[in-house]
């Protein structure tokens, strides 16, 4: 599945939707210094033959080449087992690494690094503990226990009660312990510790980044708004600012301004594949699959190594009518991820559209063996074996969820129990949930199972009545809606 992206800036020390961290990062993070000042002693800890080394480091650290970072400072760890920079800078990108990959181990051997350089370098390294705090809570939302933010939120209290932590020291940690309320889901005390760490720090990019999707979580729209307005003011040539006031934008409906600003971060960074992925996303939601499609495939251009993007490509593609290219695309998803239910279940619907049943079928059941919890694809298993005159063996396969207890029945059972004609359209319409939020797509996907229960039993024209009723749906992004759409072409 896509996660529309909003991005947070990594400062040594991430958020959320669920999902991957995608940092643009500029050049002031707080990397140590690994030259000596003239007027200092040199630290007899850091050797002279390994400057070059740490210094390719700490510019490849600043272009997020985390891979590179990890190779040099090893090297010069190797030789040298108390360089504190390099222990620091490995440390760092370990954390980073690990935390857009969810390799757990790897964020850990970061914190690991952290700790040791903190040892070795017992005076004058507050900076030293931002990646700690950051592994902590990375490794929190990486593994899903909250307690490890928890503990980033206690240690970095204690550091803030020393007086000594002043200036941009004091602002990276309040915007650290603020990253670690939010791990543990109090958006409050995070948006306290983002604006004290602007208050402090004007020009804090990290804070400046996240306050607006922290407001935003809370429900606090105006508010967001003028901090994602005040991010591009203070940051007006950093494309990921554009990208961020997007992606709140299209989430409150303004679509227009969102492709300008998506627009303008990709004018700044042409490689910014995020800021042209989620163009793509809101243009395909607009119905502009062309200019969709267009996006898609530049992003794909750039880093062929994204099947979130190949998947969006396909649902454009399928919801224009474009059934094979479609299949093509969800294809090669699962070229990247076999393991993929959810690219199962999405090249099932493009094979169902399609009329290639049995294929469809065995999509729909391969996605529910990976994930049992994909409950929502058992009307579509039982409507595809429908459609090959497998009523009995469909009845028989779906024997617990059918004899599901009225009280305990969720929407799957409602549309299954239906399919299988043990229930009424009116009984199937009367078990939609009357919440605002759910009403719309189930009344979609009543309206669809209905039409496709009359199909199956040949009745063409009263099908395409409710498949029409279906497109009063706003929920434009059910398979349902998009199967009523191409059943009346």
């Amino acid at each position: 599945m896509f996660t529309f992206r909003r991005l947070t800036f990594s400062l040594l020390v991430l958020n959320l939707l669920g999902g991957a961290i995608f940092a643009q990062e500029d050049d002031k993070k707080p990397v140590p210094a690994t030259a000596t000042p003239t007027n200092q002693p040199r630290d007899p800890l850091l050797l002279p033959q390994h400057d070059e080394a740490r210094n390719d480091a700490e510019q490849a650290y600043r272009r997020s080449d985390h891979k590179k970072v990890i190779e040099l400072t090893s090297g010069v760890l190797s030789q040298n087992p108390k360089d504190h920079v390099a222990m620091y800078l490995r440390g760092s990108s370990r954390v980073d690494l690990g935390s857009a990959t969810g390799d757990a181990a790897l964020v850990r051997a970061g914190i690991t690094d952290a700790r040791e350089s903190i040892t070795v370098k017992q005076k004058d390294n507050l900076n030293y503990y931002l990646p700690y705090l950051k592994g902590m809570t990375s490794l929190a939302l990486v593994e899903n226990k909250p307690a490890h933010a928890q503990v980033a939120v206690n240690f970095a209290t204690q550091l803030l009660a020393q007086a000594t932590l002043k200036g941009e020291e004091r602002s990276n940690t309040l915007y650290q312990r603020a990253l670690a309320y939010s791990a543990i889901q109090d958006q409050v005390k995070a948006i306290g510790d983002l604006q004290e760490a602007i208050r402090i720090t004007p020009n804090h990019l990290g804070a400046r980044v996240d306050l607006g999707g922290a407001l935003s979580a809370v429900g606090q729209s105006a508010a967001a708004m003028t901090a994602y307005n005040d991010a591009v003011k203070a940051f007006p040539n950093l494309p990921l600012v554009y990208n961020n006031r997007g992606f709140f934008e299209q989430s409150i409906g303004r679509l227009d301004d969102a492709i300008l600003d998506f627009t303008k971060a990709i004018e700044i960074d042409p490689q910014f594949i995020e800021a042209i992925s989620n163009r793509g996303y809101v243009q395909m939601n607009r119905g502009d699959y062309e200019s969709a499609e267009n996006d898609f495939t530049q992003s794909l251009t750039i880093n062929a190594a994204q099947p979130s993007v190949l998947s969006l490509r396909a649902g454009s593609k399928l919801s224009r009518g474009d059934l094979e290219a479609a299949i093509a695309d969800y294809n090669e998803v699962l070229k990247w991820d076999s393991k993929n239910s959810y690219g199962h279940a999405e090249l099932g619907f493009a094979l169902f559209f399609s009329d290639k049943m049995p294929e469809a079928l065995a999509e729909f059941d391969k996605a529910a063996e990976i994930d049992p919890k994909l409950r929502f694809l058992l009307p579509w298993q039982y409507l595809a074996m429908l459609a090959l005159n497998q009523k009995p063996q469909a009845d028989a396969k779906f024997a617990a969820d059918l004899a599901t207890p009225q009280a305990k029945r969720e929407w799957p059972d409602q549309l299954l129990i239906y399919l299988s004609d043990k229930q009424s359209e009116q009984d199937l319409r009367k078990s939609i949930n009357k919440d605002p939020a759910a009403t719309d797509p189930q009344t979609c996907e009543a309206e669809f199972f209905i039409g496709q229960r009359k199909l199956v039993a040949g009745k063409k024209d009263a099908a395409k009545v409710h498949f029409a009723a279906a497109l009063k749906s706003k929920s434009t992004q059910l398979s349902s809606y998009r199967g009523a759409k191409l059943a009346v072409k």
